[in-house]
């Protein structure tokens, strides 16, 4: 077969929205990774447990434990969850576990991109490479391979051809510094099915992910976002935030929609355990089938951010789970997960 073509043979990303078959789930590991979780991971391993049952009250949960963790995993999640052992060093499934492809026929496809640890953050990150690989062949999915350094964290489709992502993500020298802006823009549409590129500014002071698209906005519905918001009194973030929001105003969708928006409020959180890649903001939440999972930051912002996912997402429950240490490693729920789509086939019984 030629060249892998996503739309010419009959493949593309769906939107979250669309019905599941399962969520993959980080588990994270203390080993090398002492500097994210420090005397917090007991903790942190609590929370991830309290998501994993959550998510399976409505769908098949998947947690992707280290081999070294996987027992203890299993012992936390119980038996309403599944646990694969696997080599990867993060919890991070979107950004380095596969991005599932669905196809015309139903079938599973899954893209997997180049993964080097956010640009070279963190060793190691071996494992992590091999997640999407990993997770792809236990899933039964066709796979497809792109050189291409790319984390699923930056960016998010809405199933009918566009994508939003981040010029400080993507376009940061650190990741392709060997491919243009059309370059990337044609790898995109190659793998995952899209046909038109939205770029923001992003958040190019954000430290951990170079200003990923899960922590700014996402797509809700065919024309609708769902934004971030910031305060005045939050000097640079609140600018950052309005030039996001300016880009959004001026776009349109791959079939010449302007968007919607609807606002997140941004939370006051003085409980930030010392970490400077705290990800204090409701917009890292995740949907599975029924409901859509944040976090919540014990703050006053809670209340109004669960009338905004109410909103957002009418029909589904809402559940702001208290998980606010899992913020300490620079991401949250969105970045710790990865949704597989309803096809044809079915998940192996072992796992």
């Amino acid at each position: 077969m030629s060249r892998f073509d996503a739309l010419s043979q009959g493949y593309r990303m769906p939107a979250e929205w669309e019905t599941q078959q399962a969520s993959y789930l980080g588990w994270p590991v203390l080993e090398n990774r002492e500097e994210l979780w420090a005397s917090h991971y007991a903790q942190v391993c609590a929370e991830f447990a309290l998501v994993a049952r959550t998510i399976a009250r409505f769908q098949r949960c998947i947690v992707t434990a280290h081999h070294s963790q996987a027992a203890h995993a299993q012992a936390l999640c119980g038996n309403t969850v599944t646990v694969l052992p696997v080599a990867a060093e993060d919890n991070w499934v979107r950004d380095c576990g596969p991005i599932f492809l669905q196809g015309a026929q139903g079938q599973l496809g899954a893209a997997v991109f180049r993964f080097n640890a956010w640009g070279e953050k963190y060793q190691p990150y071996d494992g992590c490479q091999q997640l999407g690989q990993d997770i792809a062949r236990h899933a039964g999915a066709r796979l497809f391979n792109s050189e291409m350094v790319l984390e699923g964290g930056s960016f998010y489709v809405d199933g009918q051809g566009s994508l939003l992502t981040t010029e400080s993500c993507l376009l940061h020298p650190n990741r392709n510094p060997h491919m243009s802006r059309p370059e990337i823009e044609n790898e995109l549409k190659r793998m995952l099915g899209v046909t038109q590129i939205i770029w923001l500014p992003g958040n190019p002071d954000e430290v951990e992910t170079n200003g990923h698209i899960d922590g700014i906005a996402s797509f809700i519905a065919p024309g609708r976002i769902l934004l971030q918001s910031a305060k005045q009194d939050q000097g640079d973030y609140f600018k950052i935030m309005q030039e996001n929001r300016r880009a959004l105003e001026l776009a349109h969708d791959s079939r010449g929609r302007r968007f919607e928006l609807l606002e997140l409020p941004s939370p006051i959180v003085s409980k930030r355990f010392g970490s400077e890649r705290y990800c204090d903001c409701y917009a890292n939440y995740i949907l599975v089938n029924g409901a859509v999972i944040a976090t919540a930051f014990g703050v006053a912002e809670d209340e109004a951010a669960h009338k905004a996912f109410s909103l957002a997402f009418p029909g589904r429950q809402v559940k702001l789970l208290p998980v606010p240490t899992i913020s300490i490693g620079g991401g949250s729920l969105h970045c710790s997960t990865q949704q597989q789509p309803a096809t044809t086939g079915q998940l192996p019984a072992n796992i």
